[in-house]
C-alpha cells in the first residue's frame, strides 16, 4: 500500500495579522501528517495571505482545487488546520465537501478532528460551517456597530478624504480641513458648475499635476479620472453634513468581488458639522442642479453606466437633431478636426446602411439657420426691454433696502461740507494753523470716503449702467450662434431646457436636396414661405414650426 500523498493549505484574513500564522497552520499539519505516517508534499502547500475565507477568489485555494479536480491530483489528502482555513460561509462548505468527496479526495482538519473519511465527516463540516458562517456575521455586525457609535461621536469611520486630513483622537480618528487641499475641491465644484464635463475638470487637473487623494506607490502623484470626480461632486460632506449608512456592500456569491446595496433612508445617520464645511451651499445647490440636468438630458434612461456620447460633444446641436427616415441621433460624421467641414449625417446611414437617409449637411449651415430663427423670432428688442427693465426693477428693490444709509451718508456730507466751508473761512480771516489744516483734511477724507460708498447721480447711475448693459447686450446677441459657442455644454443644458428634439426631414426641391427641419419646440419660428424667387441655396435648412410652438425668453 502507498503512502499517503498530502497537500496543505493554510490562510489568514487581515493585514491586522500575523504573518506567523502560516507557519503555525503549516507545522501543525506537518504534525498531525508526521503522526499519521503521511507524507507532505513539499510543491503542494499553498497559502493565502490577507484574503477573507468567504471569498473563493484566493489564488493559492483556485490553485489546489484546480489540481484536486483536475482527475489525476498529485496528492490524496488535503490538510487544514480547521474548517474556517476553507470557507466561512456554510453553503460553500457543504459544496466544497460534497465535490472533495466525488472525487476521491480526503480532507482533514486536525484542530477539529473532521476527518472526510469518517461516517460522522459530513454532520461535522456541515455544523462547524455553520458556526464559522455565524462568526462572519457577527463580527460584521459588531463591526458596523462600533463604525456608527464612533460617527456619533463626531469622530471618523472612513478612510482618507480630499479636502480632509485625518487626526488622531481619543478612540479614533476625527477629520478636520486640509488647508492646501480644499481650493481645489472648491476649484472642481467651480468648473463643473461653470460647465466644464468631468472629462475635462480631471484633465486640467492632471496637466497641472495636482496630487489626488491616494498617491500610487512609486508615483509622485496619482491622476484624477471622471469617476473620482463624479464621486467627490456628490459628496455632501463637502457641505458640513456627514450622512453616514446610506449603503452595505454585499459580496457576489463565489467571488472576491462586492456589489454596493441602498439602504432604506430611515437607516441613514446624518450628522452636521458645519465646521468641516468646504463648499457654501449655494455652489452645491448648482452643481447638484447641473447634475440632474445632464442626468436628464444625456443619461440612460435610468441604467448604470457612461452618459451618452452627446453629453460631452463639442457641437451645439449633437443630441436634438433626429433622422425623419429612422429616428436615430443625427452625428458629425464627416470632416471632423480644427479647420475641417464638418456635416451632419445620419450614422444608421453612413456606418451601417441601414437608413436610406444619405443626406450629409454642413453643421454651419444647420447651425447658421437654426438659431437665426431664434435670433429673429424670440430674441426681440422688446425681449431684451423686458429682462433688462426686470433686471433694472429688482435691482432698485435691492438699492431701498439701502435707502437708509444713504440718507445718512448725505446728511453727514452735508454736514461735513458745511463744517469745511466754516474752516476755510477761518483760516482766511485769522491765517492758517496746523489745528485748522488738520481739521480741514479730516473732514474732506470723510467726504472722499462718503462718495466712494454713495450711489452718485450721473455717468455712475443706475440708470446709465442699464443704459450700457443694454447696449452690450445687444451687441452680443447679434451673434447668437457664436455668443452658444462660448460653453457649448451649458448652452446645451439650457436648450435642453425648451427643446426636445428637431427632426430632420430630407428632402429635394428642383433637384436641390436640402432638410426641413420640424417638430414640437418653444424657442424656434417658422422659415418664410417658398416663393419662385426664393434660390434653393437660401432655404437649404428650412424651419418648419411644429406643434406647441410658443416663443420664450431662451431662459433670460
Amino acid at each position: 500500500m502507498s503512502r499517503n500523498r498530502s497537500a496543505v493549505y493554510a490562510r489568514y484574513s487581515t493585514d491586522r495579522q500575523s504573518p506567523l500564522s502560516i507557519e503555525d497552520q503549516v507545522r501543525k499539519c506537518r504534525d498531525n501528517a508526521q503522526g499519521l505516517g503521511w507524507e507532505v508534499l513539499e510543491d503542494h502547500i499553498y497559502t493565502d495571505e490577507a484574503v477573507s475565507g468567504a471569498s473563493g477568489e484566493r489564488p493559492a485555494f483556485k490553485a489546489l482545487l484546480d489540481l484536486a479536480f483536475s482527475g489525476a491530483p498529485p496528492f490524496d489528502t488535503i490538510l487544514v488546520d480547521d474548517t474556517s482555513r476553507l470557507a466561512r460561509d456554510i453553503a460553500d462548505a457543504t459544496r466544497l465537501y460534497q465535490r472533495l468527496t466525488f472525487s476521491g479526495i480526503r480532507m482533514v482538519a486536525v484542530s477539529q478532528g473532521i476527518d472526510t473519511a469518517s461516517d460522522q465527516s459530513e454532520v461535522l463540516t456541515t455544523v462547524h460551517g455553520l458556526v464559522d458562517s455565524l462568526y462572519v456575521k457577527e463580527l460584521a455586525k459588531k463591526t458596523h456597530r462600533g463604525l456608527e457609535g464612533k460617527v456619533l461621536h463626531g469622530l471618523h469611520a472612513g478612510g482618507r478624504c480630499f479636502g480632509y486630513r485625518n487626526v488622531k483622537a481619543q478612540n479614533g480618528v476625527r477629520l478636520e480641513i486640509n488647508t492646501d487641499e480644499a481650493p481645489i475641491v472648491l476649484r472642481i465644484f467651480d468648473m463643473y458648475a461653470a460647465g466644464l464635463s468631468l472629462k475635462r475638470v480631471a484633465m486640467a487637473l492632471n496637466a497641472e499635476q495636482i496630487p489626488t487623494a491616494r498617491p500610487r506607490a512609486g508615483r509622485r502623484y496619482a491622476t484624477w479620472c471622471p469617476s473620482g470626480i463624479r464621486e467627490m461632486l456628490r459628496r455632501e460632506l463637502y457641505t458640513g453634513r456627514i450622512v453616514w449608512n446610506q449603503s452595505r456592500f454585499v459580496k457576489v456569491p463565489g467571488t472576491n468581488r462586492r456589489v454596493r446595496r441602498k439602504r432604506p433612508q430611515g437607516e441613514w445617520r446624518l450628522v452636521e458639522r458645519p465646521e468641516l464645511r468646504i463648499v457654501p451651499v449655494e455652489l452645491w445647490e448648482k452643481v447638484q442642479e447641473r447634475i440632474k440636468a445632464v442626468g436628464e438630458m444625456f443619461g440612460n434612461n435610468g441604467k448604470a453606466g457612461l452618459l451618452a456620447r452627446s453629453a460631452t460633444s463639442p457641437y451645439l446641436l449633437t443630441g436634438f437633431l433626429k433622422c425623419g427616415q429612422c429616428g436615430a441621433s443625427l452625428a458629425i460624421v464627416t470632416g471632423r478636426g480644427p479647420g475641417r467641414k464638418s456635416k451632419y449625417g445620419c450614422p444608421q446611414n453612413f456606418y451601417r446602411g441601414a437608413c436610406p437617409n444619405d443626406l450629409k449637411e454642413n453643421r454651419d449651415r444647420i447651425e447658421e439657420r437654426l438659431l437665426a430663427e431664434l435670433q429673429n423670432r424670440v430674441l426681440t428688442s422688446k425681449v431684451i426691454d423686458f429682462v433688462l427693465e426686470e433686471f433694472g426693477r429688482q435691482l432698485n428693490l435691492k438699492l431701498l433696502d439701502l435707502s437708509d444709509g444713504l440718507s445718512r451718508m448725505q446728511a453727514r456730507r452735508a454736514q461735513l461740507e458745511a463744517e469745511v466751508r466754516r474752516l476755510v473761512d477761518a483760516v482766511a480771516q485769522n491765517g492758517a494753523s496746523k489745528f485748522l489744516l488738520d481739521a480741514i483734511g479730516e473732514r474732506e477724507r470723510a467726504l472722499r470716503e462718503i462718495s466712494s460708498q454713495g450711489l452718485l447721480d450721473g455717468p455712475q447711475s443706475v440708470d446709465a449702467e442699464l443704459a450700457e448693459i443694454r447696449g452690450y447686450v445687444t451687441t452680443r446677441l447679434a451673434d447668437i450662434r457664436s455668443l452658444l459657442a462660448k460653453n457649448v455644454p451649458l448652452a446645451r443644458l439650457e436648450l435642453a431646457k425648451h427643446l426636445r428634439e428637431i427632426r430632420m426631414q430630407p428632402s429635394t426641391v428642383r433637384a436641390e436636396r436640402f432638410y426641413v427641419a420640424e417638430g414640437e419646440w418653444n424657442l424656434l419660428g417658422g422659415f418664410p414661405g417658398i416663393g419662385p424667387t426664393r434660390q434653393p441655396s437660401d432655404w437649404r435648412v428650412r424651419m418648419v414650426a411644429g406643434a406647441g410652438f410658443e416663443p420664450a425668453t431662451f431662459g433670460l
